[in-house]
């Protein structure tokens, strides 16, 4: 059997790895979440539109929405030094704003083009455990609803935290796989395990643990059926028993 590396080969390791991950990374679907989350937020707040947006480097990335605009909104990339929600992920402070055509950060061009022209705009930041700012929560044109809009907003906020770092996770893995794949077949190797481990080294945290994880699964992939269905035994169990309760 020849050793030469085959990129039809590693093709298909890297498919397989990116297969096993994604159970692993996304046990349910996070977007339908989100998406979930806004219609939960709109209706207790009767807003016309809540949507929900990842930073993403200098860009604010609609993830989700639901409401007037939503179709429009899902998708959008807005620069983050731009709008009421640019200023709430530069900050991370909360915004309550009842005449949002009268305020000088509101970006109305965009609005323009989402087909919706709010009157009212109440955005609050999304932060993990370090305070760091992964997102923002915004709720236009809020009614008469069942609580504090902000309190119930920012609630929100913290349910989607986890499903918007979950994103920006899965958003850099598929590029790093990509890349190991490279490294390998240029190293003529056959198997995807030992790019994935370098390319792990080379990372700063987070990624590095997350393609470190990748490697893992490539290399165990290796092994005898047996041994696969021990380790993922194990593996489970494990998880079972780090994960605290899930909490909606």
């Amino acid at each position: 059997m020849s050793t030469m590396a085959s990129p039809g080969n590693l093709t298909r390791q890297l498919a397989a790895v990116a297969d096993a991950l994604g159970p692993v990374l996304a046990p349910v679907d996070q977007r339908r979440q989100l998406v979930d989350l806004c219609a939960l937020l709109r209706m207790a707040t009767a807003a016309a539109s809540v949507s929900i947006a990842r930073v993403d480097g200098d860009d604010l990335y609609y993830e989700a929405a639901d409401g007037t605009g939503a179709a429009n909104v899902t998708g959008m990339r807005l620069a983050s030094n731009r709008g009421i929600a640019g200023y709430v992920a530069r900050t991370g402070q909360s915004l309550v704003v009842d005449e949002v055509l009268a305020d000088p950060r509101f970006a109305r061009d965009v609005a323009e083009r989402v087909g919706f022209l709010p009157t009212s705009l109440l955005v609050v930041p999304v932060v993990d455990g370090d305070d760091t700012v992964l997102g923002v929560v915004s709720v236009l044109d809020r009614g008469s609803g069942t609580g504090d809009p902000l309190a119930l907003a920012s609630a929100a906020g913290h349910v989607a935290a986890p499903l918007l770092a979950l994103s920006a996770t899965l958003g850099r893995l598929g590029p790093l796989l990509v890349r190991a794949l490279g490294d390998a077949v240029t190293a003529g190797e056959v198997t995807l395990g030992p790019a994935l481990h370098r390319l792990a080294a080379d990372l700063d945290e987070p990624d590095d643990a997350t393609l470190e994880f990748a490697a893992l699964l490539a290399d165990v992939r290796l092994l005898p059926p047996a041994t696969r269905q021990a380790i993922g035994r194990v593996v489970r169990e494990t998880v079972q028993l780090a994960s605290p309760r899930r909490r909606w």
